[in-house]
């Protein structure tokens, strides 16, 4: 038995509530080393000679990474064991029961080994229940099945006349101006509608000086070149009507060198009532250069973005106070929050409660490029931009560096290390205004974004569309990655489109696709195929090379996505969706 490989954290980490109100415990095992693991419960405080509440629950291997399986045992605590007569139990302890496959069987509890199954309670895992009940972390209903489309408010749509030269240039600069407004957006809601997409983000709508806009000059105002608030209050209506959500972007780490406190300070000194606002290493301040920092701490050493000191009272009152104030009084839906991961807990903390107090269902993402356990136990973020799946559907699909078993691996990884509430929202994407266009990266191949964007919608967590990805939109890094949209249809690909809305249809019409509700799960890396084997009796196949794959122990099932008979193979980067009808 592998010793090392055994982890559990008694904590929100791997014991916590489900919203179902059935406890959810976890355990980790190297890979492959075990054959069974069996979770021991009883009460901590009733004696057994007095009432027995011992039970005994066969653990389910639910993931394995390329290093660990992941285990989960379900409790209700009400009907557990001999303790259903009384159901308000204050305190439970548990020890897991490990046995490997050489038939080894050890005891586990209290982050101790045993060779004797414990009795003692105190040689267990102390789980108080009313204080874990209370940290259940509770997700948006409405988020759980929902697809999102990214949207620059800039360069997505206009009600001005501008011309298509300008418009549909490339590659485009960062100062050109496309004139680009929320009215735009707001006539093209039946669009996004007619897509399937049921969240609407915008990057930045705050007053600034530039395109991207994630240097705010007045977050209490909307970008005159974008409209007014009567133009915000109209998308979000509409949208509403439409039965889409909106969510906007919270960039509430760093501000404009013009935002009213940094210019206080330019003026005042340390006289200037928001010095602390800001992280200054001198009185004399200077925006850098090429080859030298600012003066101040700010967003990636650009002089342009200071960053705020949210550690101040005021200035993180004042944070919470904006984003409350969008929640309230224009009813969006929750926020997308830039470089989060460069602000404190504490901060989050107050901000989720701030928010969530206004609308308890209002969506809270976090923009993280990496792992991020620590902000996602429920009492900061919801969720956070998954880059993790963009990095590995662009090493499988378009530079072929990641096998399919590696990709299967990366994924289970998420899912035994991440909250299980946060697995249906973690947001999947494959491009962003922050990185190239996916379609860029796969040299212009049209069946890989095809690919890709299956991953997407047919795999459990929330698909992320980047505007204009549906009609096969291109271009490099920042700013090219943010062209005009095409509204052309002579320009558009609507074969792109339509299996974009394909894809959405069978992502709202079948459950198991997006609970992850499989009988099994595989990877043949020499064929260059993953298969899952939903519950509900679906099969879905991707195929990861430009080769012809076979399947035809599946020829004569009905093939969803094409609504065909299945012939037996899959094309050159394919994905088949199997219906069985024998």
């Amino acid at each position: 038995m592998i010793y090392s490989g055994i982890s559990h954290y008694a904590d929100q980490r791997d014991a916590f509530f489900l919203e179902n109100g059935r406890l959810r415990i976890r355990i980790s095992a190297a890979r492959g080393d075990m054959s069974a693991i069996y979770l021991h419960t009883r009460d901590k405080y009733i004696d057994i000679s007095r009432q027995d509440t011992r039970d005994c629950h066969k653990m389910t291997c639910y993931a394995s990474d390329f290093g660990h399986d992941y285990f989960f045992a379900d409790i209700d605590i009400a009907m557990a064991g001999q303790f259903r007569k009384n159901p308000d139990m204050l305190c439970l302890r548990y020890y897991f029961e490990l046995v490997d496959e050489a038939g080894a069987r050890v005891y586990y509890g209290d982050s101790r080994f045993f060779s004797n199954e414990p009795s003692d309670v105190e040689a267990m895992y102390d789980c108080p229940l009313i204080s874990r009940r209370e940290q259940t972390f509770h997700i948006p209903q409405w988020a759980r099945n929902a697809v999102v489309y990214q949207i620059f408010p800039t360069r997505f749509a206009t009600t001005e006349k501008v011309d298509d030269k300008l418009w549909y240039k490339t590659p485009i600069g960062y100062k050109d101006d496309l004139r680009g407004n929320l009215r735009g957006i707001t006539e093209h809601l039946p669009y996004l509608k007619e897509l399937g997409v049921d969240v609407i983000y915008m990057t930045p709508i705050f007053r600034s000086n530039t395109s991207h806009k994630y240097d705010t000059i007045d977050y209490y105002s909307v970008d005159p070149s974008l409209g007014d608030e009567d133009d915000l209050h109209q998308l979000v209506d509409k949208a509403h009507e439409c039965g889409m959500r909106v969510m906007l972007d919270g960039v509430f780490n760093h501000t404009s060198p013009d935002f009213f406190a940094f210019k206080d300070i330019r003026e005042h000194g340390r006289k200037s009532r928001y010095y602390d606002w800001y992280f200054l290493d001198s009185d004399d301040i200077s925006y850098g250069t090429d080859s030298e920092k600012p003066s101040f701490q700010s967003f990636a050493y650009v002089g342009g973005m200071p960053k705020l000191n949210l550690e101040n009272p005021d200035a993180a009152s004042y944070v919470i106070d904006v984003a409350c104030h969008y929640i309230k009084d224009f009813d969006i839906d929750g926020w997308r929050l830039d470089v989060a991961d460069e602000i404190g807990h504490s901060f989050w903390k107050k901000f989720r409660r701030a928010v969530k107090s206004i609308k308890s269902d209002a969506l809270l993402v976090g923009e993280v490029w990496h792992f991020s356990p620590d902000f996602l136990q429920g009492d900061e973020w919801d969720s956070v931009m998954n880059y993790a799946f963009f990095k590995n559907i662009g090493e499988m699909v378009c530079s072929a560096s990641l096998s399919p078993s590696g990709f299967l691996s990366q994924q289970s990884f998420l899912n035994g290390q991440y909250h299980s509430s946060v697995l249906p929202v973690l947001w999947n994407l494959i491009d962003s205004h922050d990185t190239s266009r996916f379609l860029f990266r796969a040299g212009g191949d049209k069946r890989k974004l095809s690919l890709a964007a299956a991953f997407q919608m047919l795999l459990p967590g929330t698909p992320f569309i980047y505007y204009g990805d549906e009609v096969a939109m291109t271009g490099g890094d920042d700013p090219d990655n943010r062209r005009g949209m095409i509204w052309e249809q002579s320009r558009q690909d609507l074969d792109m489109y339509r299996w974009y809305q394909r894809l959405t249809y069978f992502r709202h019409t079948i459950p198991a696709l997006t609970s992850g509700s499989y009988s099994q799960v595989s990877a043949d890396d020499d064929r260059s195929i993953l298969e899952y084997h939903l519950t509900s009796g679906e099969i879905l196949i991707f195929h990861t090379s430009g080769d012809q794959a076979s399947a035809r122990e599946y020829t004569g099932y009905k093939e969803l996505l094409s609504d065909g008979t299945f012939d037996g193979t899959i094309p050159e980067y394919g994905c088949v969706l199997l219906k069985g009808t024998l």
